[in-house]
C-alpha cells in the first residue's frame, strides 16, 4: 500500500513539474517569433506623396503628406500600459532602428482655411494641443496634435518638451519596452491624425496602434472631440500656412493665423529630414526627425540661436503686422533667407 501511495505522489509531481515548465517553454517562444518581426514600415513608401483628398480640394490646399505605409498592430480600444515593466531586449538599438519608422514632416505646400485648436492635460499631467484646419465647406483639412511632457516627467530631460519634434521618439526607441511593438508616440499620433483627416470627423471611435495607444485616445482624441460641433462653423480666425522642402534636407514651416485681417499668431520652424542620408550637412544629421525650434539636443549645441531668431521673428511678424521684416537683428540670420522663400506663397 505504502509503495502505492509513493509511486502515485511521485507521479503527480512529476506531472506538476512538467506543467509548471510550459510558462517558460510558451515565453521562449514568443521572444523567438518575436525577434524575426519583420520591419514596421514598407521601406518603398518613406516618400512623400499628394495626398488623395489633394485633387479635391482648392488650390491653396493642394497639399503633399508624408505617406509612409506601416504593418500596423491595432486596437479598438484602451491598451494596458507596459511602463514599469522591465523586459529583456529583443534587438540591439541599431537593429531596432532598422525596423523603426516614425515622420515629423509637416503637409508641404499652402494651407489655408478655418483654424481651431484646443488644449488639455492628460496622464500624468502631460499638455496637449490639438489644431484643426477646414475649408470653405467644413472640410476637415489638417489634424495636427502636440504632446509636450509633464513638468514632473519621470524622464527629467522631457519635462516640458514637445514630444513629437523632439528627439523623445528615440528616448521610447532604446526602450526594451517598445521591442515588441516598435512603435512611438509620434506612431500613434499620425495615425489617428491620417484617420480624421480622411474620414471628415473627430468625434467616435477610431483604431490606434497597439502600443501607444494612451496619447491617442486620452490627448488626441479627448481633446480634438471637443471641438466637434465649433468646426462645423467658419471661424472668425483664418489659418495660413506653407511649408516647402528646400532640398538640402531641412523643410521650412511658416504658420500664420488671423482674425479680422490682424496677424494675431506666427511661427517659423525647420524640420530635419525623415531619413538622415537626405540632410546635406554632416554635422546636422544626427538631428533626423526632429525640428530646429523643439530639438533639445540641437539648441543645446547651437546655444539656442534659431530658438531666439524665430521668437524675434514671429515676434516682428506680430508687431509689425507684415511678412517683410525690418529687424536688422532678425534679417543677419542665416534662416532668414530661407524664411524669405517661404513668404513669397503667402498673401495676406
Amino acid at each position: 500500500m505504502k509503495k502505492s501511495y509513493l509511486l502515485a505522489v511521485l507521479f503527480l509531481g512529476s506531472v506538476i513539474g512538467l506543467v509548471g515548465c510550459k510558462p517558460d517553454q510558451r515565453k521562449t517562444t514568443e521572444q523567438s517569433s518575436l525577434a524575426t518581426r519583420p520591419a514596421i514600415f514598407n521601406s518603398s513608401s518613406t516618400e512623400p506623396v499628394a495626398s488623395s483628398e489633394a485633387a479635391e480640394a482648392n488650390k491653396e490646399n493642394k497639399l503633399t503628406f508624408e505617406n509612409t505605409s506601416y504593418n500596423y498592430d491595432v486596437v479598438t480600444g484602451a491598451t494596458q500600459t507596459t511602463f514599469g515593466s522591465n523586459p529583456k531586449p529583443l534587438y540591439t538599438y541599431e537593429e531596432k532602428l532598422k525596423k523603426m519608422f516614425w515622420s515629423n514632416q509637416p503637409p508641404l505646400g499652402l494651407l489655408e482655411g478655418n483654424y481651431f485648436t484646443n488644449d488639455g492635460y492628460f496622464d500624468v499631467g502631460n499638455h496637449g494641443i490639438v489644431e484643426i484646419v477646414t475649408d470653405d465647406t467644413n472640410k476637415i483639412i489638417n489634424v495636427e496634435f502636440n504632446e509636450y511632457g509633464a513638468e514632473n516627467y519621470y524622464a527629467s530631460k522631457y519635462a516640458g518638451a514637445n514630444k513629437r519634434l523632439s528627439d523623445y521618439a528615440f528616448f521610447q526607441a532604446q526602450n526594451p519596452r517598445t521591442d515588441t511593438t516598435l512603435v512611438t508616440v509620434v506612431n500613434g499620433i499620425t495615425f489617428v491624425e491620417k484617420q480624421m483627416r480622411e474620414e471628415n470627423r473627430i468625434t467616435g471611435n477610431f483604431e490606434t496602434v497597439k502600443g501607444s495607444s494612451t496619447t491617442a485616445r486620452e490627448g488626441l482624441m479627448a481633446i480634438a472631440a471637443e471641438l466637434s460641433d465649433e468646426i462645423k462653423q467658419p471661424s472668425k480666425t483664418r489659418y495660413i500656412g506653407y511649408a516647402e522642402d528646400f532640398g538640402d534636407g531641412l523643410i521650412g514651416r511658416l504658420q500664420l493665423t488671423v482674425t479680422d485681417g490682424k496677424i494675431d499668431s506666427a511661427r517659423y520652424d525647420e524640420y530635419f529630414a525623415d531619413q538622415p542620408e537626405k540632410i546635406s550637412a554632416d554635422q546636422l544629421k544626427k538631428y533626423y526627425r526632429q525640428s530646429k525650434y523643439y530639438s533639445l539636443e540641437y539648441n543645446e549645441a547651437t546655444n539656442n540661436e534659431f530658438v531666439a531668431f524665430s521668437d524675434e521673428l514671429t515676434k516682428a511678424i506680430v508687431d509689425q503686422q507684415a511678412l517683410t521684416i525690418e529687424n536688422s537683428e532678425v534679417t543677419k540670420y542665416p534662416s532668414y533667407a530661407s524664411y524669405q522663400k517661404l513668404t513669397k506663397h503667402i498673401s495676406l
